[in-house]
C-alpha cells in the first residue's frame, strides 16, 4: 500500500497533505471538498483541522477589511429566482457599475466563499454571486449535477434575473471549469473571465507526456494512477455521506459530520460558519455535493471528446481572460513538484484559449486564493473590467 503521510502546516499556509504521496493534483484541481477528508490507512477518513483559520493566518472575521455586518449578509437567502418549473436559485447582488461580475464557487461551496471578494468588487461594478442547485439556499435539482447541467442552470438564471450581459464570469476550482464551459457554450453571455485555481478537463491526457519527459516514467505513472484511485474512493465516500443524510440530518457534533463537510474557514466569520453547519447537515447539500463530484471532469470522462473540441485553438477570441494559480507547494518533494508543474501547464493552456489570456501565480496562497488573497482576485477582476472599458472607448 502506498504510504500515506498527512502534514498540516499552520499560519499562512493551507493544509498541505502528502496523502498517498501522490494525490495532490486532485486536491488542487477539485477544491476544498477534497480537503475535508483524506484517506487514512485502513480505509477510514479524517478531517483536516488546525487551530488556525483555513488558508490564512488572519483572525476570524477580519478578511480583507470587510466589515462583519457585510460578511453576515452572505448568510441569508436574497433574491430567489425561478429558472423554470418552480425551481429557484439564490442570487445575491451588490454594488453598481457599467458591468456585472458573476461569481461561481468551488466544489461543496456556495456564495459565502466570495464574502471577502464580492464587497471589494462591488465598489466598482455590479457584483453577483449565486448558489448552485442544492447548495446554500438554492432548491435542489433532479438528475446528475454535471458541468453542462450547472451551465444550463446558470444561463437560465442570467436570463430570468435580467442580468446585463455580456458579463465578467469569475469561478473558483470546479466553479472555474463551470465558467470556462459557460463561455464556450454561451459566448454571448460573456465579456471576460477570471478563473481562480480552476479545475481542468482531461488533466492527465494533457500533461502525461510532459510529466514523463521532465520527471520520468515512474513519477508520472504513480501520480496519474494514484489520483485516479483516490478519486474513486472520494466519490464513494461522498456518496456514503449523502446516503447517511437521507436517513437523518447529520449530527454537527459527530465525526461523520466532520468527514462529510468542509473545514471551518474562520476568516469568513462566525455567522457564516454557523450557516454552513445548518446547511451542510441536510440531504440536499450532501446529495448535491456528491453528485457534482461524481459527474465532474474528474469523476466522469464522457465529456472529454466534446471538451477536446471546444477547448482547442482560441475559442474565446480576444476576450480578456486571467487565470490565477496558487503558489504554495513543496519543491523538495518530487511528487508535489510534478503535480504543481502539471497544474501550471494546465492553467497556461487555459489562459491561451484567448488571445488576451494570461496566467499568473499568486505567491503564498493555497487553493483558496479568494480566502488567502482576496485583493489579488479583486485586482484581476478590475484588470479585466479596465480592459473592457478601454475597448468600449475605442
Amino acid at each position: 500500500m502506498i504510504r500515506l503521510i498527512r502534514r498540516v502546516r499552520r499560519a499562512r499556509h493551507f493544509h498541505r497533505f502528502r496523502r498517498f504521496r501522490c494525490a495532490r493534483a486532485l486536491w488542487r484541481l477539485c477544491g476544498a471538498a477534497i480537503l475535508a477528508c483524506v484517506a487514512m490507512p485502513g480505509g477510514g477518513f479524517a478531517q483536516a483541522v488546525t487551530g488556525d483559520p483555513v488558508g490564512t493566518g488572519r483572525p476570524a472575521g477580519t478578511g480583507a477589511g470587510v466589515p462583519a455586518d457585510m460578511l453576515d449578509r452572505f448568510v441569508h437567502a436574497h433574491r430567489m429566482v425561478d429558472i423554470g418549473g418552480g425551481r429557484r436559485i439564490n442570487l445575491f447582488c451588490t454594488g453598481s457599475g457599467a458591468r456585472t461580475v458573476l461569481f461561481d464557487a468551488g466544489g461543496s461551496d456556495w456564495s459565502v466563499i466570495w464574502a471577502l471578494v464580492q464587497p471589494l468588487v462591488a465598489a466598482r461594478a455590479r457584483a453577483c454571486s449565486y448558489d448552485r442547485a442544492g447548495l446554500g439556499h438554492s432548491d435542489p435539482a433532479p438528475g446528475p449535477r454535471s458541468p453542462v447541467a450547472i451551465v444550463e442552470d446558470l444561463h437560465a438564471l442570467i436570463g430570468a434575473a435580467g442580468l446585463d450581459t455580456p458579463l465578467v464570469l469569475v469561478g473558483h476550482s470546479l466553479g472555474g471549469f463551470n465558467m470556462k464551459l459557460h463561455a464556450a457554450l454561451h459566448p454571448g453571455d460573456v465579456a471576460g473571465l477570471v478563473l481562480v485555481d480552476p479545475s481542468e478537463d482531461r488533466a492527465a491526457e494533457r500533461v502525461r507526456d510532459r510529466l514523463r519527459g521532465q520527471f520520468g516514467e515512474s513519477v508520472a505513472a504513480r501520480l496519474e494512477l494514484s489520483d485516479a484511485d483516490w478519486m474513486k474512493r472520494l466519490i464513494a465516500h461522498y456518496q456514503g455521506c449523502a446516503a447517511a443524510a437521507r436517513v437523518r440530518p447529520l449530527d454537527p457534533a459527530s465525526p461523520e459530520y466532520r468527514r462529510c463537510t468542509d473545514p471551518v474557514r474562520a476568516p469568513l466569520g462566525p455567522a457564516i460558519a454557523a450557516a454552513r453547519m445548518r446547511i451542510q447537515v441536510g440531504a440536499a447539500y450532501q446529495e448535491s455535493q456528491a453528485s457534482e463530484l461524481a459527474n465532474s471532469v474528474y469523476g466522469d470522462g464522457r465529456g472529454d471528446a466534446v471538451y477536446r473540441r471546444l477547448f482547442s485553438g482560441t475559442p474565446f477570441g480576444a476576450k480578456p481572460l486571467i487565470v490565477l494559480t496558487h503558489g504554495d507547494f513543496d519543491a523538495a518533494d518530487p511528487m508535489d513538484a510534478a503535480s504543481y508543474r502539471s497544474y501550471r501547464w494546465l492553467h497556461a493552456e487555459t489562459a491561451a484559449l484567448s488571445r488576451r489570456g494570461r496566467q499568473r501565480t499568486v505567491p503564498g496562497t493555497s487553493h483558496n486564493i479568494e480566502i488567502d488573497a482576496p485583493q489579488a482576485v479583486a485586482d484581476a477582476i478590475f484588470e479585466v473590467l479596465d480592459e473592457l472599458a478601454a475597448k468600449a472607448k475605442r
